[in-house]
């Protein structure tokens, strides 16, 4: 076999079905292939839409008409066993659907969430959430049970992910790699292989959180609670489990430089002549700075009560904020107090998020401690203004000094703190916007909507994927200032380099994340800061998932030092930084730095899009293939419980086809199912015949006093009687039907919903015809 050829059975499989695999219109044909369902909908077995939400009349309506038709014991000998087949998924569906528990459940994470969530262990089943509480869900209307679920499953979410992300650690390795980049006396930039690449700096960080339990001040008494309810009706429901009063997070550090120490020695040789040289050691981690410390997360609301002293307008503040408490052990004794509190001065303006922090790094007895003010306020959609102001440790004002002339600062705190000045910082955050999955829209679908607006919806969808945001502020202290400027967003299309961990379950419900089977796009961020002598520094950083816990990133910048490289990798909390000097800052220019980005992006751009696109593509290709492959094989078996179940429902539906003739109605004169070639445009090698199954009975039977409702949500192949002809290919209903003795034709998509009749579905007097006897 020679290396061109494709000995996979996905290619073969692809080639059966009349598709190449260089063929980049493959994975528009096969593009539901992450959304094929592989579950019944219930909802589609019963003929009930999602949305709005049927009532108990209508599933009671729907199964009582579809256990008549399938009940075994009326079926003929030879049609018994797929009628109990049929039935039993029946009964099954209309358990689920008509318990409002089980149907909200069902609504969230489907059958297989339904049987997890009633089985020992699960929320409802023995041993479960459900069993600790007081009252029990059986109380509990349709509304309060989502609520209490969905809190549930954020629990338990939040418990996962805590498990995984409990402790967070990074490691940063700082290389020499200077000679990389050479700058001579004309500004000719030389990249070349560095003489030398040696490790100068390292640091590592880790973290651990834990809860804590400690004796309350003021134990919350019933009365609380009681008061609680009546200001949160769902507290009782929500917070049944209470939350832990305090956490505690452990903190350890270390960081210093790589010294390589050298031995002077002198060497005699036989001939009586000496010499001086100097031996290199093993390297020697010198400890600059060594960290060791704990932060206090204390719950307030369940640690301070609302009655007594603490009834007070000082506690009763606290009982609104968020509290942290930092204690350090190393280098220095260090005590650190965050209050963080949102007020809203004037009813109906937007609140005014402040945060307050206190340092008390030296004896009281000496100097007072630092003090720092964030305030934050949203002045328009996704845009934030910030103003914080440090006293610092050099610093205070003079007006606070005045009342404590005998505070001050010794020689050798000004020395350890020279760096902690007072400033003030003025700026304004813009967020990115977060994607709105409203209104979902085919980017291939011409046609099926307003131009218009198909691409005013298009458009919203290309802002929403590069999720822009920027950064500005202005910051003055007595050692100068300086103006910054960051904006990111996402390069290229395909899944964001954002967080991956992060929550599922809301208020609102459960919102999945996609599958990471799209190309993956890349965070760029660039700042830059410009100081008052006009002198600026400015670095360009991309990030890239490369797993759905992994990213990495690679960083080029002007810096102080020179022109850095950072390389970094982080999964789950956990994090290693390579920090690399291309070239000293005595010889880095601007110019050197922008053509090492230019050489690195251009390397990135030419691995991304000539290696790891094509071969992500080939890779999802040869997916689709044996998943059609797969669902190929299964084509006959639905077809045999196709006609099967038409069999068992032809009695019924022509006698209530035969009514809706007499009385005028809704008459169905046939119906088809499928995949058509397209017309506009010259069909791909395999893709040139239609795959049609008819569907006249099926939909027959959906009519309903005179109407037929297919929801847009509705799995059009599960409906009792469909079958899918053509796995994963874009698939039509065409209906052609009678109402009023007047012909309509109506055609839909696989993701449309339609009610008939319609007057806008009624053919032209020239193509009207005779009826159609049953």
């Amino acid at each position: 076999m020679s290396e061109s050829s494709e000995p996979t059975a996905a290619a073969a499989a692809a080639r059966a079905f009349g598709a190449y695999l260089d063929d980049d219109g493959l994975d528009g044909e096969f593009g539901t292939n992450t959304e094929y369902p592989d579950q019944v909908d219930y909802y589609s077995l019963l003929g009930l839409a999602q949305k709005p939400p049927p009532t108990d009349a209508e599933i009671r309506s729907a199964y009582r008409n579809l256990s008549l038709m399938f009940h075994p014991d009326k079926q003929p000998p030879h049609l018994q066993e797929s009628a109990e087949q049929h039935f039993t998924r029946i009964q099954i569906a209309y358990d689920t659907l008509i318990d409002p528990k089980k149907r909200v459940v069902y609504d969230l994470l489907g059958a297989e969430g339904v049987a997890n969530e009633w089985r020992v262990g699960g929320a409802m089943g023995r041993g479960g959430e459900a069993e600790r509480l007081q009252v029990g869900v059986k109380a509990m209307t349709p509304e309060e049970f989502r609520r209490w679920f969905t809190k549930t499953m954020k629990k338990r979410e939040r418990k996962a992910v805590e498990e995984l992300v409990n402790s967070r650690g990074s490691i940063t390795l700082g290389i020499n790699a200077q000679s990389t980049i050479r700058v001579d006396e004309d500004n000719d930039v030389t990249v070349q292989v560095p003489s030398q690449v040696l490790p100068t700096s390292y640091a590592a960080k880790y973290s651990f959180k834990t809860p804590l339990a400690l004796p309350t001040f003021g134990r919350r008494t019933d009365e609380d609670e009681a008061q609680d309810q009546q200001e949160k009706p769902d507290a009782g429901v929500a917070d049944e489990e209470g939350e832990d009063p305090v956490y505690v997070t452990f903190n350890a550090g270390i960081s210093g430089n790589l010294v390589r120490p050298k031995q002077p020695i002198a060497v005699e040789y036989a001939d009586g002549t000496s010499e001086e040289m100097e031996i290199p050691l093993p390297a020697i981690l010198m400890a600059k700075n060594i960290s060791l410390g704990a932060t206090v997360t204390p719950n307030v609301r369940e640690l301070i009560g609302t009655k007594g002293i603490w009834n007070n307008r000082l506690f009763s503040t606290l009982r609104d904020s968020t509290v942290l408490v930092e204690a350090n052990i190393f280098p220095v004794p260090l005590l650190k107090t965050t209050v963080a509190r949102a007020f809203q001065p004037i009813p109906g303006i937007k609140p005014f998020q402040v945060t307050t922090q206190t340092i008390f790094q030296r004896s009281l007895l000496e100097s007072p401690p630092s003090f720092e003010v964030h305030v934050t306020k949203e002045v328009a959609p996704r845009k934030l203004a910030f103003c914080a102001w440090s006293s610092g440790l050099w610093y205070y004002p003079d007006l606070l000094l005045d009342h404590f002339s005998s505070l001050g600062m010794t020689v050798e705190d000004m020395y350890a703190h020279q760096g902690d000045l007072s400033s003030l910082q003025i700026g304004l955050i813009s967020l990115p916007k977060l994607p709105q999955n409203v209104i979902e829209i085919n980017e291939d679908d011409e046609g099926s909507e307003d131009e218009e607006m198909r691409q005013s919806l298009l458009k919203q969808k290309q802002i929403d994927r590069a999720a822009e945001a920027w950064q500005t502020f202005v910051q003055v202290s007595p050692g100068g200032g300086a103006l910054g400027l960051t904006y990111s967003r996402n390069l290229f299309s395909g899944t964001p380099a954002t967080e991956s961990l992060k929550a599922e379950w809301s208020d609102e419900g459960y919102a999945p994340f996609a599958k990471m089977e799209d190309a993956r796009a890349v965070r760029v961020e660039v700042s830059t800061t410009v100081s008052p002598d006009l002198s600026f520094t400015w670095n360009i950083k991309g990030t890239r998932r490369i797993g759905e816990y992994t990213k990495m990133s690679i960083g080029m910048g002007f810096t102080p030092q020179g022109i850095l490289m950072t390389i970094g990798w982080g999964r789950l909390g956990q994090g290693l930084n390579l920090p690399v000097l291309l070239c000293s800052k005595d010889e880095a220019t601007h110019d050197a730095a922008v053509l090492a980005n230019i050489f690195t992006w251009a390397t990135y751009l030419a691995i991304e899009f000539g290696y790891v696109r094509p071969r992500d593509r080939k890779r999802r290709r040869e997916a689709v293939a044996r998943r059609h492959n797969q669902l190929k094989r299964l084509i006959p078996q639905k077809r045999a419980e196709s006609e099967q179940a038409v069999q068992l429902m032809v009695d019924q539906v022509r006698r209530r086809q035969a009514r809706e003739d007499e009385q005028g109605g809704l008459v169905i004169d046939r119906a088809e199912y499928g995949y058509y070639p397209p017309t506009d445009r010259k069909p791909k090698p395999g893709f040139e015949e239609s795959r049609v199954t008819d569907v006249f009975l099926p939909v027959a039977n959906l009519v309903d006093r005179g109407q037929l409702v297919i929801s847009k949500n509705t799995v059009k192949h599960q409906i009792i009687g469909f079958y899918d002809p053509a796995p994963l290919l874009k698939k039509r209903l065409k209906i052609w039907y009678r109402f009023q003795d007047r012909d309509h034709f109506v055609d839909i998509g696989d993701k449309e919903g339609v009610v008939l009749p319609q007057r806008t579905h009624m053919l032209p007097d020239h193509e009207q015809s005779k009826p159609v006897s049953l």
